[in-house]
């Protein structure tokens, strides 16, 4: 039995390589090949894979490439590309067919082992603040990227090869590298650890010091060193930390200068790591000088002088002393004691002394000090007494000194000054105020060491003169302003003393008011307090201390003020009337005192009394007179002296017109108040008094008759004077023929008044008249005035109105009737559906009043507080705008009206409405249904906007594009076009909020394939396909298969069918079915089973004629084998299955292809018999046959038999 399979299979790869190589088309040459490779690095290394590509110039296509390496064949997929990770030698050809290339030149491919990373540093250890560096070294130059570790933890990675630490206590411990190459899989082994200490701490470097003072001296030696423990110290010094000295741990300085004094340090310094010793001052002075001291410069022969040498620095030093060069030697007359030289004076020890010290232990000497001079005095003291200030006489209270002093020039003696038993230590005695009993004579006593001299002098002391005090003036009483002086007399005149000027025992200073001239007081303008007790004394001008007593006391008095002259008057009138005697006379209290007369300011004349013998309109002025002593003056009180032509009388009364019945008054008035007598005119007729007509005083009173009317006129006599005015002017009088009448008006004058609103009733006459009384009523109240005013109209205001005129004892009346109602009352509403808004929306609200808005104005208020436009809230007539809403909108609005034309008439307010403004804007919500990452094709995708509050109209977009304007969106059957970034926009009125986006991902559902398959069995058979569906994506599946549409029973991944007439011409499908997501799979490509039922029937029956040939064949092949030398040929490895596409080309059946072959051809059946002999292994494999003539050929494979 196997045997006869293997005979069938290669009657049947014959009958195909015939049918492939019969095509006749003669073979295609192919260009020679060119292998390149995908890196363009110079260097590979064996950690890395390389992809080879075999190159045939001019790109020819569905080509097959055989792959060579040194010589040996590779297995490989006949690809255009290997990825190889050994090197070699490397060779490809390409082949189509029988056509082939020759094989490539060589292609040497090198991979070298990796390098070795390798950590080089000088730093194995360190201290905290370093800065160490250690370098990962690669032999080869590439593009690395290199990792740092201690121990194993990654410490850094980064391009550059070198790891700078700034080194802490943590640093310590083994560092080792590893290099990446950038962009390749190529990383090297770790480096061997590298060992780094860290100390704990870092000490300073330690100066030493050799032979160390305090101070040096110029020209000493200074030597110092630095010190730091470790190795690979470099050592600076530094002078006042800036100046740079050496860079030597030792620093020596040869010979000191008062230039090198100053800090030093010296730096311990390694890599860029530096470390600070601590600060040490060397100061280096000059050699001190030596200097004398001694209080002595001068002595008397006898005392005892002592001279010491002084160093300013406390030390171990040896005294020298030099006289006049010379030097000096201890001897009864001069002893040296450590720096002291002690002389007991005498003339011969007068010259220049000198010292010199030598410093114990160090070769140190000062030079000679300065010399000291001592000068020896050939005789005793000369005592010299002075008296200070040297007066012959001391006045008492003078301070006075008494001095004692030596003539020669000498110094530190004592002194001692003495009067009976009263002792005073000081070359100078002081009586600081002197006494009477200070009187007598001094003694001076001076004192050095042993020595004692004395010398006396007598003081003379005396009372100062009392000075006398007068005044200038006659009068001792002033007035305020007037000038006063007082004159202090004290013998020797005023050029020796000076003055203090006391009142009421308080001395006096100059001021605005007093001034001091020598022995002279000055008050300039005196006030009632300067008065008091004066007095005064003196003070020696040129010495200070002397004052004398008090001058006896002067008293002055100031009155409070200054009485004005009186003017008398005889026979006075206000006014004057031209013609009349004007007399005045002045008077001043006290004596010495002038008077002069003005004018209006202009001087008349000099004399007690003044007189006008006989008054004129030009005499009218103001007079006052002044009166004056000294320079002192008073003006009196100004007199107005009014001189006027006679008075013209003047008809006054309020009555112009009258009715008949009403009294009339008419009044003749003069305008000065005198004791007039009056007459009455009408026309030119004295009127006298009657039953009608009555006169009393200046008024003449009328009982109003139509004869009455007419012009009337006055005049007047003063009583007492002779003095009589001319006629008044005219006044006339009409009287009307009947009662007035009486006019009501109301104003305004609209038939209903609203509540609140002001209305007038006004009541009048119509005749030209005046000074009516008018009353207004409605029940008990009253109002007295023709006009009565309702500033704020109320309901019980409605009523009868009733106006009563009266004058005098005349009455009338007449009525009328108000009407008022209450003003409409406002509506408030909102233009939109709802009440609550989010910020920016635009609100409007609209209050609406009966009459509308063109007679009415409007004010909105919220939460009780009127409002007022800003940049949010807009007014338009009724309507109130907010542009963009804020939470602090919010609140209850309301609003009233105010109307246009009767300004006081405002509504009640509307009723409120409440609105509210969230803090910000939500953004739409989108909910899902069933939500996934991703979504298959064909699945329902449920979208949904909500946004809280009412109004909402929603819109769908799809970036960039609108989709739908509803709440919903339902994809129903997804496509992979649907994936992308959804958004809902919610609008209401102008306003509109968008959502946050979401991402909707659509995937294809897993790819069903569907593939023939039939085994030997069936092809004998002839009538059983067998298809298989299979989705391959790693789940588990259940199938569902399908005929023209229509699902067929069973859910295996296998499903065979009875060939028939009508099956052969169905279509098949599949798809995969599962319990979860996916659902199912795509659905397959159609397959129709027509084309490939046909070719396995021409199949079986070349195999049956074929099974009667077999013989002839291969008795053919063997003749052919002996018979002619076949070419030396690469073995080509064919592939065993049938494809559709070739047989895409055949137009016929293969054995009507196969018997109409050429005998040529057969020639050939040794290589196919070799070939069909290298590839007897793939027998078992499954050979593809694809129907191209199918819709569905490119996903449908045939198996054939199987199962060999």
């Amino acid at each position: 039995m196997e045997t006869f399979k293997i005979f069938l299979l290669t009657v049947a790869v014959c009958v195909q390589v015939t049918s492939q190589e019969s095509t006749g088309d003669p073979p295609i040459p192919i260009p020679k090949p060119n292998i390149t490779r995908n890196s363009t690095h110079k260097v590979l290394y064996n950690t890395e894979t390389v992809t080879l590509h075999c190159e045939v110039p001019g790109g020819a296509s569905e080509l097959q490439y055989d792959w060579y390496k040194d010589t040996a064949n590779l297995e490989t997929d006949h690809n255009f590309s290997i990825t190889v990770k050994d090197g070699g030698n490397y060779k490809c050809k390409a082949k189509n067919g029988t056509s082939e290339s020759e094989k490539s030149d060589g292609y040497n491919l090198t991979l070298q082992d990796l390098p070795e990373a390798q950590v080089q540093s000088e730093w194995t250890e360190a201290f905290p603040g370093e800065k160490v560096s250690l370098q990962c070294v690669i032999p080869v130059s590439e593009n690395w990227i290199y990792k740092w570790f201690n121990g194993s933890e990654n410490v850094s990675s980064d391009e550059t090869n070198t790891l700078t630490l700034s080194v802490e206590f943590s640093h310590v411990g083994e560092y080792a590298c590893q290099a990446e190459l950038k962009g390749r899989t190529v990383t090297t082994a770790k480096s061997k650890p590298h060992l780094l200490t860290v100390h704990d701490n870092t000490p300073k470097p330690n100066i030493t010091k050799h032979q160390w003072f305090e101070p040096f001296y110029t020209g000493e030696k200074v030597q110092l060193g630095c010190n730091m423990p470790g190795n690979g110290w470099k050592y600076g010094w530094w002078y006042n930390d800036s100046e740079t000295l050496i860079r030597d741990p030792t620093f020596t300085i040869s010979s000191a200068s008062p230039s090198n004094t100053g800090v030093y340090h010296c730096k311990a310094r390694r890599g860029n790591f530096s470390v600070d010793s601590e600060t040490l001052r060397v100061q280096v002075e000059d050699l001190p000088e030596a200097q004398v001291q001694s209080e002595w410069t001068e002595a008397f022969p006898g005392e005892k002088v002592s001279l010491q040498c002084v160093i300013p620095v406390s030390q171990d030093w040896i005294y020298k002393w030099f006289k006049d060069s010379e030097n000096v030697v201890s001897s009864d007359e001069r002893s040296i004691k450590d720096n002291t030289l002690s002389l007991s004076v005498k003339s011969g020890h007068e010259g220049i002394y000198a010292c010199q010290a030598e410093l114990k232990g160090r070769t140190v000497t000062t030079v000679k000090s300065t010399v000291h001079s001592l000068e020896v005095h050939g005789s005793k003291p000369t005592v010299v007494l002075k008296q200070d200030p040297s007066y012959p006489e001391i006045y008492t209270g003078e301070q006075v000194k008494l001095i004692c002093s030596i003539k020669e020039k000498t110094s530190n003696w004592q002194y001692q000054w003495q009067k009976h038993s009263v002792l005073v230590n000081n070359h100078t005695y002081t009586i600081p105020n002197a006494t009477l009993d200070q009187n007598g004579e001094y003694t001076c006593t001076i004192t050095r060491k042993e020595m004692t001299y004395t010398e006396s002098t007598k003081l003379n002391i005396r009372e100062p003169p009392r000075p006398k005090l007068s005044i200038e003036s006659q009068w001792k009483t002033f007035y305020p302003t007037e000038k006063v002086t007082l004159k202090c007399s004290i013998d020797g005149g005023p050029n020796e003393w000076g003055y203090e000027w006391f009142r009421n025992r308080t001395q006096l200073s100059g001021d605005e008011d007093i001034f001091f001239s020598g022995d002279t007081f000055l008050i300039s303008s005196a006030k009632v307090s300067h008065s008091g007790q004066y007095t005064c004394r003196g003070k020696h001008l040129k010495r200070k201390p002397v004052t004398t007593g008090e001058a006896e006391a002067l008293q002055i008095h100031i009155y409070d003020n200054t009485p004005k002259p009186n003017i008398t008057k005889h026979q006075w009138f206000e006014p004057f009337y031209t013609g009349e005697k004007v007399q005045l006379g002045c008077n001043m209290p006290g004596d010495g005192w002038k008077y002069d007369w003005y004018k209006d300011k202009k001087t008349l004349i000099t004399d007690p009394t003044f007189n006008i013998s006989s008054a004129s309109l030009s005499d009218t002025g103001v007079y006052h007179c002044k009166a004056k002593r000294g320079n002192f003056s008073v003006d009196s009180e100004n007199l107005q002296v009014q001189i006027e032509d006679l008075p013209k009388a003047q008809v006054q009364s309020e009555w112009t017109e009258a009715f008949p019945g009403e009294k009339v008054s008419l009044q003749c008035v003069i305008p000065g108040s005198e004791n007039w007598i009056y007459k009455w005119f009408k026309g030119s007729e004295n009127v006298v008094s009657s039953d009608e007509r009555s006169i009393k005083d200046n008024t003449l009173t009328l009982s109003v008759k139509s004869g009455h009317e007419g012009i009337y006129a006055c005049q007047a006599e003063l009583k007492g004077r002779t003095v009589t005015t001319a006629k008044s002017k005219i006044h006339s009088l009409k009287v009307h023929g009947s009662k007035p009448t009486v006019v009501l008006r109301q104003d305004p004058s609209y038939p209903e008044i609203y509540t609140g609103e002001q209305v007038k009733l006004i009541c009048s006459i119509k005749e030209k008249t005046s000074n009516w009384q008018y009353q207004w009523q409605k029940h008990s109240v009253l109002v007295n005035d023709h006009t009565y005013t309702i500033p704020s109209a109320t309901l019980d205001q409605n009523g009868e109105y009733t106006c009563t005129i009266a004058r005098k004892e005349m009455t009338y009346t007449e009525s009328t009737k108000l009407n008022i109602t209450e003003p409409p009352r406002p509506k408030l509403s909102i233009e939109s559906q709802w009440k609550t808004f989010y910020p920016t929306e635009k609100v409007t609200l609209k209050c609406s009043i009966d009459g509308g808005p063109n007679e009415w104005g409007y004010e909105w208020f919220r939460n009780g507080a009127q409002l007022s436009g800003d940049e949010d809230i807009f007014f338009s007539r009724d309507e109130l705008s907010i542009s963009s809403a804020k939470a602090s909108h919010s609140g209850q609005y309301t609003c009233r009206g105010k109307h246009l034309k009767r300004k006081p008439v405002t509504t009640g307010e509307a009723e409120a409405l409440k609105l509210h403004i969230y803090d910000d804007t939500p953004k739409p919500e989108i909910s899902t249904h069933e939500w996934f990452e991703f979504f298959y094709t064909e699945e329902e995708v449920q979208l949904g906007c909500n946004m809280p509050g009412d109004g909402w109209e929603f819109h769908w977009y799809k970036k960039p594009k609108p989709l739908i304007a509803k709440p919903n969106h339902t994809i129903r059957s997804a496509s992979l076009s649907d994936t992308g970034v959804y958004h809902c926009k919610a609008k209401r009125g102008d306003f509109s909020v968008d959502s946050e986006t979401l991402q909707v991902q659509v995937k294809s559902r897993p790819p069903a394939v569907l593939s023939l398959e039939t085994e030997l069995s069936d092809i004998m058979s002839g009538n059983i396909l067998t298809l298989r569906c299979n989705v391959s994506d790693g789940r588990q599946w259940s199938y569902a298969w399908f005929e023209n549409g229509q699902k067929l029973n069973g859910s295996s991944d296998l499903f065979k069918v009875t060939a028939t007439e009508e099956t052969i011409k169905s279509e098949f499908k599949c798809k995969g079915i599962r319990t979860e997501r996916p659902l199912y799979s795509a659905l397959s490509e159609g397959f129709t089973a027509n084309n490939i039922i046909l070719k396995r029937k021409i199949l079986l029956a070349i195999s049956g004629c074929l099974i009667c040939c077999i013989i002839i064949l291969i008795i053919g092949c063997l003749v052919l084998r002996f018979t002619r030398k076949p070419g030396k040929k690469e073995t080509v490895q064919e592939d065993l299955f049938f494809s559709m596409a070739d047989s895409k080309n055949q137009t016929a059946s293969p054995l009507e292809e196969y018997m109409d072959n050429s005998p040529t051809e057969m020639e050939e059946c040794e290589e196919k018999e070799e070939l069909l002999t290298d590839n007897v292994s793939a027998v078992h494999e499954d050979d593809v046959i694809k129907d191209e003539d199918s819709p569905a050929a490119e996903a449908i494979v045939l198996t054939s038999f199987k199962g060999l």
